[in-house]
């Protein structure tokens, strides 16, 4: 047993349950071969005085591993390390977690891909949802492990650090891909969607087509909101353009994220809101013309745009051109069909599955950050920009 990496882990600041650090730092032991088959566990006592916990503490953490088949206790002789479960010493596993699939077909689309080409392999596929809690991805990290997956890919949540679990998934040799995020991690290969390359060429597409006074609605909070935002500011500024960004608030609590796991119909409200201030001028400089274009964060967010615009009397495209993300089913029956981009869910499954399957041939190639491109879609919310600048009420 390696009593101080123990102890690192018991001590580490993560939100986890102390029982909960012990088990997972012995587990893991007996994962990477630390703890050999036979090995006997120091007592409680002394366990309970080298990591500065409870005996309680230690006793619950054993248990736990006692009931999971990796430990044996056996009265008055002490407690042993069992051969691991075939399961998890010889699986063919490979396991994916992802956000909840809640909005839109990105997730399907990427499970679907990443599905079809490991089974094509000849491995199996285990799925589990973090509901973007960095807290419960490490859960379901054990859960998995403990089915005997040799490989995983994770979207990165919303709420939480990741480093120590990815830290942990190294230091046992699983493979790992990052999906879906553009989150960089030092020694982790990433797949996700270039995001700054959408945030430019939806502003370019606006920008081509005559507009100079385009507004974002972006998304607080969001790492790929803010990626968008980036793309559209340096639009802007290689056209000389001021930009006008419309930060939309949202609720991110990791609660929140748990009621909202609808279609986030939440994320309309705002954006309807948001319009009718721009339009009214409370949100916008009074010299400033009325904005001809906008950009939205995404399909949810320019269906509160349309409903203002309809509010305000403000045809499509005539008056106001539209360009968002996602390319949601409904957008395109809309009265005037949505000009959006597809993400490209399939071609991420595919890429990141790829590169696992080469990480478990023992392939040492450098890491890879591939960052893919997705389709513009155009349809009839985009026109010329209208000629005349109407000024903002003042």
């Amino acid at each position: 047993m390696d009593i101080e990496r123990i102890k690192a882990a018991v001590q580490s600041t993560t939100p986890a349950p102390l029982h909960q650090k012990l088990h997972d730092a012995i587990y893991e032991q007996i994962i990477d071969g630390t703890l050999q088959p036979g090995e006997t566990l120091p007592s409680e006592r002394i366990m309970k005085d080298h990591f500065g916990v409870s005996r309680s503490t230690v006793r619950q953490a054993v248990n736990a591993l006692i009931q999971d088949g990796f430990l044996q206790s056996i009265a008055g002789t002490g407690t042993f390390v069992l051969e691991l479960p075939m399961k998890a010493s010889a699986s063919s596993l490979i396991g994916l977690i992802t956000s909840s699939p809640n909005f839109n077909f990105f997730y399907p689309q990427l499970t679907a891909a990443f599905n079809q080409h490991i089974r094509q392999a000849g491995y199996g596929l285990v799925m589990a949802l973090h509901d973007e809690q960095a807290d419960l991805l490490e859960q379901m990290i054990d859960e998995l492990l403990a089915q005997g997956v040799i490989a995983m890919a994770i979207t990165p949540p919303r709420h939480g650090s990741i480093d120590a679990a990815l830290a942990r998934l190294r230091r046992m040799k699983i493979p790992v891909v990052l999906i879906g995020r553009n989150e960089p991690v030092k020694g982790v290969d990433v797949v996700a969607t270039d995001n700054i390359a959408i945030g430019y060429a939806a502003t370019q597409q606006l920008i081509e087509l005559g507009h100079q006074h385009i507004v974002h609605l972006g998304l607080l909070a969001y790492s790929t909101g803010d990626e968008r935002m980036l793309g559209y500011q340096r639009a802007m500024s290689d056209a000389g353009l001021p930009p006008h960004i419309y930060q939309l608030a949202e609720e991110t609590s990791p609660a929140a994220d748990a009621l909202n796991n609808g279609p986030r119909e939440h994320m309309a409200e705002p954006a309807r809101i948001a319009v009718h201030q721009i339009w009214s001028g409370t949100d916008t400089p009074r010299d400033l013309p009325q904005p001809t274009a906008i950009f939205c964060f995404n399909d949810i967010v320019a269906m509160g745009a349309y409903k203002a615009l309809r509010e305000l009397k403000r045809v499509i495209p005539q008056d106001v051109s539209l360009v968002s993300v996602d390319n949601l089913i409904t957008v395109r029956h809309f009265e005037v069909p949505l000009s959006t981009f597809a993400l490209p869910g399939e071609a991420i499954g595919k890429h990141s599955a790829e590169i696992l399957l080469r990480r478990l041939t023992g392939d040492s190639f450098p890491i890879t950050v591939e960052l893919l491109p997705a389709h513009f879609i155009m349809r009839a919310s985009t026109a010329q920009a209208p000629y005349h600048d109407e000024a903002l009420p003042g």
